[in-house]
C-alpha cells in the first residue's frame, strides 16, 4: 500500500514536471519572438527617423530654391544711375511676412527686412502676404511692394 502510494506520488510528480517543462519551452519561444519583435520595431522607428530628417532636409532646400533662385535679374537703365534689381518672388503655404522681407533682404530688393517688417505690421498687412509669385524689385518703395505682396494671384 505504501509501494502504490509512492508509486502515484512519483507518477503525480514525472507529470507535473513534464507539463511544467512543455509549459516553460512555449513561454521561452513566445519572448524570442517578442524580443525578435521589438528589434523589428526598434529597428523600423530608426529607419523612419533616418527618412523624416532627410525629408525635413529636401523641403528646407526647395523652399530656400523657391524663394530666392526663381529670378533675380538686374537691369541697366541710360536714364538712370542706379541699377534697378528685379525678381520674382514666390510665397508659398504657410511662408510668412518675416520669410518674405528676409527674401526680400537677401535679393537686393529692400535694405532692411526688419524695417519692412515693421511697415507691414503698422499697417495690418503682416498677416495677409497672398501665395504665388510676385513681381517686385528695388525701385518700389514699402506701399508698393505690400500692395504687391498682399494681392491675390491666379
Amino acid at each position: 500500500m505504501i509501494r502504490q502510494l509512492l508509486q502515484l506520488i512519483g507518477v503525480g510528480c514525472l507529470t507535473a514536471g513534464t507539463v511544467l517543462f512543455f509549459t516553460s519551452a512555449t513561454i521561452s519561444s513566445e519572448d524570442k519572438n517578442s524580443v525578435n519583435q521589438d528589434k523589428a520595431i526598434a529597428e523600423l522607428n530608426q529607419e523612419l527617423a533616418t527618412v523624416k530628417a532627410a525629408l525635413a532636409d529636401a523641403q528646407k532646400a526647395t523652399k530656400a530654391d523657391d524663394k530666392t533662385t526663381v529670378s533675380t535679374q538686374k537691369s541697366d537703365e541710360s536714364e538712370k544711375k542706379d541699377s534697378v534689381t528685379k525678381m520674382i518672388l514666390t510665397l508659398s503655404s504657410g511662408d510668412t511676412s518675416k520669410d518674405a522681407s528676409d527674401s526680400l533682404e537677401k535679393s537686393g530688393i529692400i535694405k532692411s527686412a526688419t524695417e519692412f517688417e515693421g511697415y507691414l505690421t503698422k499697417n495690418g498687412l503682416s498677416g495677409k502676404m497672398q501665395i504665388g509669385q510676385h513681381e517686385v524689385d528695388s525701385s518700389m518703395n514699402f506701399a508698393d511692394l505690400a500692395k504687391e505682396l498682399t494681392t491675390v494671384k491666379h
